[in-house]
């Protein structure tokens, strides 16, 4: 075969080679043209060495996890805005490096930092929550949620690499915020302390609705507005506002009372109560809160044995043991902490 003829075999193989690495090069400007397009519109985790005064200024951004505002949805309570994270599987955090978390939007303006000892950060609280239910946790994942003031921004995390006994153990003995210790301060100077290889995943971040009415306006696509417009008004009309505020009445007279048990030792004392109010047919306030008053006193000062006595009580032909586990099955899936 002529030098001519074997290079004129191998032209279309060039030509279609040429023409594969134009499109993958053109599949990579789109790509990181469609990037710089949405970053402005995520909302992200991302480092910022102390305060970011230790960042590099022509380093990369270290992003630990974002999600596209437009992409959330009504929670449900559907008075906040709900974006989940995706974790950048690059940049995993350590849960000794908490306090260099900052939550920003629009590229990277910071609306909150997980810094407590900054002297002019806003103010903010956290709970170790443990396991929840509600949002399928298992495993030995610990969830620990976040409130930034002003705006009531919320944060839910992950830490993994916490042995589940070991946070077990800390919320049930319900010190780890005593002498006004921050749980930011807990988590980094107890927990990764003992712990060097534990980690943080970030799962959501949430803003009150009323707050940001103008991005929710401005950012969202309107058939995207519309669904999920519908999906809360949908929901609204099935929540039952008497059953809210009888929640809202109970855990305001327990909180009165002296009850300072942390979210994950509260929010089952609470759902007891009320399934008990259930399985008496109290649903409301003003049907029987002398009633609503007497299982408030009777379980803090003998638990769910108490209110199985005063149900046997009332109830003495029934089962109260299997009606009080039905109905607190139903109170655990109805409330909302």
């Amino acid at each position: 075969m002529s030098e001519e003829t074997s290079i004129s075999d191998l032209l279309p193989l060039v030509a279609a080679a040429l023409n594969d690495k134009a499109a993958a090069d053109a599949a990579k400007e789109l790509a990181a043209a469609r990037e710089e397009r949405d970053i402005p519109r995520k909302v992200e985790v991302i480092r910022s060495l102390n305060n970011g005064g230790d960042e590099d200024e022509d380093g990369d951004i270290v992003v630990y996890a974002s999600g596209m505002f437009e992409d959330g949805q009504y929670a449900r309570n559907t008075n906040l805005w709900d974006v989940t994270l995706e974790q950048n599987s690059s940049n995993i955090c350590s849960l000794a490096n908490l306090r260099d978390c900052h939550i920003c939007v629009g590229g990277g303006f910071p609306v909150a930092s997980l810094d407590h000892t900054l002297p002019n950060n806003a103010t903010f609280e956290g709970w170790i929550n443990g396991e929840d239910r509600r949002q399928g946790i298992s495993g030995d994942a610990c969830e620990v949620s976040f409130c930034f003031c002003p705006h009531t921004i919320w944060l839910v995390i992950l830490i993994h690499g916490w042995p589940r006994e070991a946070w077990e153990a800390v919320i049930q003995e319900d010190d780890y915020d005593q002498d006004d210790q921050h749980v930011v301060h807990f988590l980094v100077e107890n927990v990764a302390d003992q712990y060097p290889d534990a980690t943080v995943e970030f799962k959501t971040v949430a803003f009150v609705a009323g707050n940001i009415h103008g991005a929710l306006k401005r950012l969202l696509p309107p058939k995207r507005k519309e669904e999920v417009r519908a999906d809360r008004d949908r929901r609204n009309a099935e929540n039952d506002p008497e059953i809210d505020a009888l929640y809202d009445f109970v855990a305001r007279a327990m909180r009165e009372r002296g009850n300072e048990a942390n979210v994950a030792l509260f929010a089952p004392q609470l759902n007891s109560i009320m399934g008990f109010l259930s399985a008496m047919g109290v649903d409301r306030l003003g049907v029987n809160d002398e009633l609503i008053i007497v299982a408030i006193a009777t379980h803090e000062q003998l638990g769910d044995e108490g209110l199985r006595a005063i149900f046997a009580q009332f109830r003495p032909d029934e089962d109260a043991e299997n009606e009080d586990d039905e109905q607190q099955d139903e109170a655990d899936n109805e409330y909302e902490a």
